[in-house]
């Protein structure tokens, strides 16, 4: 991006566009059945391809909103409207794959003329990987409304949340994560010389446990056991299970493998997101045993345009950390944070492959470690020597 395009705008990409690439992307399996199905039920799978084959062509977006625009960005509702509109998809969406996929006729389709047939397995096969990714992405409008500081939003961001069952990441991220981000504590923060699959492992593990833990020592300050209704978890447990009750009653047996792929996906997008955000960084941990502020050095940035429309700008991570109430629109790319090499929608495959993780990133963040005032946290003989004297050694099981 050349400085006078810059100059023509004072906003990023993501903010004058909003969610409206993502619910385009949410759109294809419509778009395929209204194309006439078959391998149209590809549609989703070839877009999300060719976006990520385009996403370190198309580049990198540096624009930050000017400060004095911030405050009336920050109270248009239309950026909350943009990010409801996900809500009634996540749910159509997931009813309308399974109607099609069980060939179960639903009156609310059928009203509008839509004719059901048996799929072929390829068509089931295409179908299926096409609800996963719609639905999971669906996690990245949920992530954003949980942050937002009125009920309502929160309320909708669970909403979002429940037919791909992450509505219990609520609880844990936004009432331990945030407040233990870079430190031992954290399940979702990768020390150096992980593998990405053990992380993914234990930290989806952990941090389930983990919001259960959070919501009893909250309750437990009231006074009150954590078997109760005020329990979130319990409640939005309840919720989860009351959403495969009904797909099960409604399409049988073949609501099993199709809600299990709905779990697995999104859980699988936010460990390699977890990874890639915060892999070896740690805060300087003080004389009182506290943690220094969160700062834009404990998390990796990136600003890739395409990555930052399927991620609602959520990867400028430094920004999202060290400012946590500031709204995907005004988020900024900071100056003095790492940065990643390549778009989210690159970087969370490389994390799958261990092997290739190490050899673009340990690089980078070797260099960071020598340059950048930070602590570095590793795995037991991982680092080079060069930093062991000053590094956190994760003590992990």
């Amino acid at each position: 991006m050349t400085q006078h395009q810059k100059l023509k705008r004072n906003i990023s990409i993501v903010t004058k566009y909003t969610t409206l690439p993502l619910l385009i992307f949410a759109s294809t399996p419509v778009l395929a059945y209204l194309a006439g199905g078959g391998l149209w039920y590809w549609l989703t799978v070839i877009v999300l391809l060719v976006c990520i084959v385009l996403d370190p062509i198309v580049g990198d977006d540096p624009v930050n909103a000017p400060a004095e625009m911030e405050e009336k960005l920050e109270a248009s509702n239309f950026y909350r409207f943009m990010l409801w509109l996900y809500i009634p998809v996540q749910f159509l969406m997931t009813l309308f794959c399974y109607s099609l996929i069980s060939n179960t006729p639903l009156e609310v389709f059928t009203s509008i003329g839509v004719a059901y047939q048996p799929l072929g397995l390829l068509e089931i096969i295409g179908l299926t990987l096409s609800l996963v990714l719609v639905t999971g992405f669906g996690a990245t409008p949920g992530h954003e409304l949980c942050h937002h500081g009125n009920q309502f939003d929160r309320f909708m961001g669970q909403a979002l949340l429940t037919p791909i069952s992450m509505a219990d990441f609520y609880v844990y991220h936004n009432f331990h994560h945030h407040l233990t981000v870079a430190t031992p504590e954290d399940h979702a923060t990768a020390p150096y010389g992980e593998n990405f699959w053990r992380f993914a492992l234990r930290s989806t593990i952990n941090k389930s446990i983990c919001a259960w833990q959070v919501e009893a020592k909250r309750l437990a300050r009231k006074g009150s056991s954590w078997l109760n209704l005020d329990n979130k978890m319990i409640k939005i447990t309840l919720a989860q299970v009351a959403w495969f009750a009904l797909l099960a009653y409604l399409f049988g047996w073949i609501s099993i493998p199709l809600f299990i792929m709905q779990y697995i996906f999104p859980r699988m997008l936010l460990a390699t997101a977890d990874f890639a955000e915060h892999y070896g960084l740690m805060r300087k941990q003080l004389a009182d045993g506290s943690y220094e502020k969160i700062r834009p050095e404990h998390a990796w940035d990136d600003s890739m345009i395409i990555s930052s429309f399927f991620m609602c700008q959520i990867d400028r991570h430094s920004d999202h950390h060290a400012n946590v109430g500031r709204p995907y629109q005004v988020l900024r790319v900071m100056e003095n944070a790492p940065r990643l090499p390549y778009g989210y929608l690159n970087i969370l495959f490389v994390t799958m492959v261990p092997s290739a993780w190490r050899k673009l990133m340990h690089p980078i963040i070797e260099e960071f470690y020598d340059n950048a005032d930070i602590i570095p946290y590793a795995l037991p003989d991982t680092l080079p020597e060069r930093f062991r004297d000053r590094a956190v050694i994760a003590d992990i099981k």
